[in-house]
């Protein structure tokens, strides 16, 4: 009987690597694109577009980001249920398309004694 070892190579670690920082990085965009969401909100913008979103936040920031990149992140915050979406309406930018825009979900006040 043969004894098969697995070498850890060099495509290994790499993968490794990049697999945790891909997963850091997806934290912090999260928390950097709901903290512009909430920041919209407090100027007086009740929910917004993913596109929206992404212009506010490069507005604010000066990041640029890519649609994707917004719209895989807000999906995730979604589904994280951080962000809630709303009721259709036509987005604000061209093409003006069916949109479902999101915000902040309202976070219940912790009650002190």
């Amino acid at each position: 009987m043969q004894h098969i070892t697995h070498q850890v190579t060099s495509h290994d670690t790499k993968a490794d690597s990049f697999s945790a920082i891909g997963n850091a990085m997806r934290v912090r965009l999260n928390e950097r694109l709901y903290s512009s969401l909430a920041e919209a909100h407090r100027r007086g913008q009740p929910a917004l577009s993913r596109r929206e979103l992404r212009d506010f936040h490069n507005e604010c920031t000066g990041e640029w980001l890519e649609i994707s990149s917004v719209a895989s992140t807000v999906n995730a915050l979604v589904a994280a249920k951080r962000v809630e979406e709303v009721e259709a309406r036509a987005c604000s930018l061209p093409p003006h398309r069916l949109v479902k825009p999101v915000r902040c979900r309202l976070q219940q006040a912790t009650l002190t004694d």
